[in-house]
């Protein structure tokens, strides 16, 4: 549910990202409801990554749970390996 100003500096500890990043600030959580990753009771989003390809299949999904640290370089490799 982060908002897109803070999209775009995670993308700059990466050195720029040459894809899409979706914003799910508003409505809050519409998009992380539809796959399951919306916490009513916590009023939050679970950490998750869900790479979705053009046509809206899902490619990857990792769940960190909602105070969980992604590891990024496995984050890149992954996006990497998906985008070849």
């Amino acid at each position: 549910m982060d908002s897109k100003f803070s999209h775009k500096g995670w993308a700059k500890t990466f050195g720029g990202i040459k894809f899409p990043l979706l914003s799910d600030f508003h409505p809050k959580g519409a998009v992380a409801k539809k796959y399951g990753l919306y916490l009513d009771d916590a009023g939050k989003t679970d950490r998750a990554t869900v790479l979705i390809d053009k046509e809206g299949k899902v490619l990857w999904s990792e769940s960190v749970g909602p105070d969980g640290k992604r590891n990024l370089e496995e984050l890149l490799d992954t996006v990497k390996s998906l985008v070849r």
